[in-house]
């Protein structure tokens, strides 16, 4: 009998709960009482919580999920700041998404605070104790309208002299009266709602629904939201509970951007480049871009000024960063290299890492929610959630997008969305179509290559996919010049199936037990790149058949370490992955580790974080919890080998804040720390502590 098997025989909630702590005694100590359900125990005044999340509908799947859900409230989705308000007896707190206290800011009764003071008289008399779920707004005092997080205040820290003021918009209740209501049906959970409050314009109030029966009603609410120019709409399942941190629980999101051919897309120019972080600290991984003045052209009809309008940095493939680092690479100068004016450019607040002359760089069409107002650039408008959808070398860098054509777009608005049209049932028919289109698979024609090597000679392979910086065709072909050959559909004879990209055949060789190995593209890219051949490992494979399973068991143990062949300092990330996927290992005391360093021979160099203490913080993780997620597993171990301490806790004796890579919490994290009097903690990404690691080991 397997461990989840034992785990729901005791509670039907044991195996998520195991899952998150990997603790068997906070399981039992939790889940004490057969009768209550986890999201329930959760759920506590003044207590913060992951709250439940919404799904991006795309238009490829709004009739998938309508025809599932017929009966829909439709919301406005706001576009402010989540937060929890907890009350009881007449005090209160504040919690945002991330679980940070904002009661200091907003005050925990009447008298106190920045906010509650507001809302004297807005519950009714019966309401001892309750949880609100909704939205923290910025309310316009002199024009009695709401402003959006693309305007220039936050809504965390308004002072009652700014013009904008906190609203909280309500639209859900979780707990109320000593009673959780999260596994009751959004409609009688809304019901109540409007028994609890007494709104006040401005200050409290709860969201406007409707409900929809027809997809029509649905994209009609889209378009009035798109008229009110706000973020987009939010429809829920009448009878969804509420489920902390889920994504996938009945709540979806829509906005305009989502439909292709609604938006107005730009073309602007680079102007500048940013250097990345991690692994890609040497390579420019987002852009500064710019639009032309449009006036005082040259004869060529080349600008002679440029303005900055925008930071970007998603929506490239890797064959498209390829091409630009080629293209842009040798021009890039760095700050002290030569005056950006004197080429016509012209900064705001905001400078890059490096800059390029105009006439050397080249222009990007991108697409963005909306214009906003903004002080950092040279133009008075920036994009709001920009992404870039194509190099566009066709066009010559005199057509990029104008500074008068950008005032003509905005207008006179602080905020002003970039929709063209009203969306029509319609265009969810013409995607229905385009879905439904297959392109007629035509096999490649085979013709002579030139031999480079006989590496593979007598193996035989079957290509499923290959990367974007490595097709499927070139696959094929470079196996042919190294001596192998290529079949369409695999058989006895075939050493390997080869899969680089997802592809859905990888699934289903899975499910049916297939008997030919699918390995990792990645494996042969390796292969033909050295010149050598090098038998797969079980960290190459995406499936193994019995054979090849069987194998293995006579050279690796269960977590991929070879028998016989000694390990590579990269082999140990993938082993220590392995281990934590199997949910055996450990975290070493400390005189293990001391132990350890003295058999490596190494314990008094090991001392690079000797007075450091770390904080591990995953995007899911609470600042003021235990982080009960292990995708720290590998880095925390090897910071300990390292001399340094962990606090699972950031707090005031931490000195190194360790995040993921791509992190979002960047901002917040130092908020935080300030808040908690920490200005001198460092921020560093997990490959921090791997190179830090490596140095040693490798010296």
């Amino acid at each position: 009998m397997g461990q989840d098997r034992i785990l729901k025989l005791y509670h039907p909630d044991a195996v998520d709960l195991f899952t998150v702590n990997n603790s068997l005694s906070i399981v039992c100590d939790t889940l004490s009482d057969l009768t209550a359900r986890l999201h329930e125990i959760e759920v506590s005044v003044f207590s913060p919580f992951r709250p439940m999340l919404s799904q991006r509908c795309d238009p490829l799947q709004f009739r998938k999920v309508f025809s599932k859900n017929p009966r829909l409230y439709i919301e406005n989705k706001f576009d402010g700041e989540r937060f929890q308000l907890h009350m009881e007896n007449n005090t209160f707190k504040f919690f945002s998404r991330n679980g940070f206290d904002y009661t200091s800011t907003y005050g925990s009764n009447y008298y106190t605070g920045s906010y509650t003071p507001l809302l004297k008289n807005s519950f009714k008399q019966n309401v001892r104790n309750v949880i609100l779920d909704g939205e923290m707004m910025g309310w316009n005092k002199r024009t009695n309208q709401f402003g959006s997080k693309g305007m220039d205040f936050d809504v965390k820290h308004l002072k009652p002299h700014n013009v904008y003021q906190p609203c909280f918009c309500i639209f859900d209740v979780i707990f109320l009266n000593d009673r959780v209501l999260s596994n009751q049906p959004l409609c009688d959970r809304l019901l109540l709602l409007d028994t609890i409050i007494n709104p006040i314009q401005g200050v409290i109030m709860t969201s406007h629904r409707t409900e929809a029966t027809t997809e029509q009603e649905v994209i009609d609410s889209l378009n009035r939201s798109m008229d009110r120019e706000e973020e987009g709409i939010v429809f829920k399942d009448i009878n969804s509970l509420y489920k902390s941190n889920d994504r996938n629980a009945g709540w979806w999101k829509m906005k305009l951007e989502y439909f292709e051919n609604l938006m107005s897309d730009l073309d602007v120019i680079i102007l500048g480049g940013y250097y990345g972080e991690g692994k890609g600290r040497n390579r420019v991984t987002g852009f500064l871009v710019g639009v032309s003045s449009g006036q005082n052209q040259s004869e060529d009809r080349t600008p002679t000024e440029y303005c900055s309008f925008a930071k970007i940095a998603t929506g490239l493939s890797n064959d498209e960063r390829k091409i630009l680092d080629a293209k842009l690479g040798p021009h890039w100068r760095k700050k002290s290299e030569g005056n950006p004016e004197d080429f016509g450019i012209v900064w705001g607040k905001e400078k890059p890492d490096v800059w390029i002359p105009p006439n050397d760089s080249c222009v990007l069409l991108v697409r963005a929610s909306e214009l906003v107002r903004a002080t950092d650039f040279s133009t008075r408008y920036t994009l709001r959630f920009p992404r870039i959808l194509k190099i566009r070398e066709d066009k010559p860098i005199y057509d990029c997008l104008t500074s008068t054509e950008l005032e003509e777009l905005a207008g006179t608005k602080v905020v002003q969305k970039l929709g063209k049209r009203h969306i029509e049932l319609s265009d969810l028919e013409v995607v229905e179509k385009e879905r439904k289109v297959r392109r007629k698979y035509v096999p490649n024609e085979i013709k002579p290559v030139e031999s480079k090597s006989e590496i593979l000679t007598g193996y035989e392979f079957c290509v499923l996919s290959g990367y974007e910086d490595w097709r499927k065709d070139d696959v094929e072909v470079a196996i042919r010049e190294h001596g192998g050959s290529v079949v369409l559909v695999e058989r006895n004879a075939t050493l390997c199936i080869l899969a680089g990209d997802d592809h859905p055949r990888v699934n289903i060789c899975k499910q049916q037990n297939a008997k030919c190995d699918v390995v990792k593209l990645e494996w042969l890219r390796k292969i033909v790149n050295t010149g050598k051949f090098a038998a797969y490992t079980p960290f190459d494979l995406l499936h193994t058949c019995r054979k090849t399973r069987d194998r293995f068991l006579g050279e690796y143990d269960k977590y991929g370490d070879s028998y016989t062949v000694k390990i590579t300092v990269d082999d140990v990330p993938k082993i220590m992955e392995s281990v934590k996927e199997s949910k055996d290992y450990a975290y070493l005391a400390q005189f293990e580790i001391d132990n350890l360093k003295q058999e490596m021979g190494v314990e008094n160099s090991l001392n690079v974080f000797e007075k450091s203490v770390a904080h591990f913080h995953s995007d899911q993780s609470d600042y003021k919890l235990y982080d009960g997620d292990n995708n720290f597993c590998i880095e925390k171990t090897m910071f300990k080998l390292l001399g340094g301490s962990i606090s699972e806790i950031l707090n005031e004796s931490v000195t190194i804040v360790v995040i993921e890579e791509g992190s979002s919490k960047v901002q917040e994290i130092k908020q935080y720390l300030n808040y908690i009097d920490n200005k001198d903690a460092k921020i560093v990404n997990k490959d921090y502590i791997c190179s830090k690691f490596s140095e040693v080991f490798n010296a």
